[in-house]
């Protein structure tokens, strides 16, 4: 995890508040403002051999804040070069974890794809995220 502006090395959540280690000391952070925050992952191989449709990235989740916002970036590589999407979750109560569903673009096709969850919140815990895909009438 990174928290840029502090350079942490490690965070962590004691009795609902997020704390940051780095090598001067442990600081307590509280967000009065609104934050940007990004979990990405690697390229994750969905079609296990064959190509797939990612459907939908479905979300058990909390945003808090004035300007929540979260989007789903989806990279997909199977024109030979990294091609990048993006899609954005709608904006629902969200105070305390929900589920939500991102729905993904109807021409995603391919066998790796990478996500990204890009975050803006004063708050926000993802607890759950899964990608539904079908599989195409197409072999590679």
């Amino acid at each position: 995890s990174q928290y840029q502006q502090y350079d942490f090395e490690r965070l962590s959540v004691i009795d609902n508040v997020l704390y940051g280690e780095n090598a001067t000391g442990i600081y307590r952070i509280d967000a009065a403002k609104t934050v940007n925050g990004r979990i990405v992952t690697g390229k994750l191989d969905l079609g296990q051999g064959g190509l797939v449709h990612p459907l939908g990235a479905y979300l058990e989740y909390a945003l808090v804040g004035e300007n929540k916002r979260l989007d789903v970036a989806v990279t997909t590589t199977q024109s030979g070069q990294a091609q990048q999407y993006h899609y954005v979750l709608p904006n629902e109560v969200a105070d305390e974890l929900t589920n939500g569903r991102v729905l993904l673009g109807r021409g995603l096709r391919g066998r790796h794809f990478g996500f990204a969850l890009n975050i803006t919140a004063s708050k926000a815990y993802i607890n759950d995220l899964n990608i539904e895909f079908t599989a195409t009438k197409r072999r590679i």
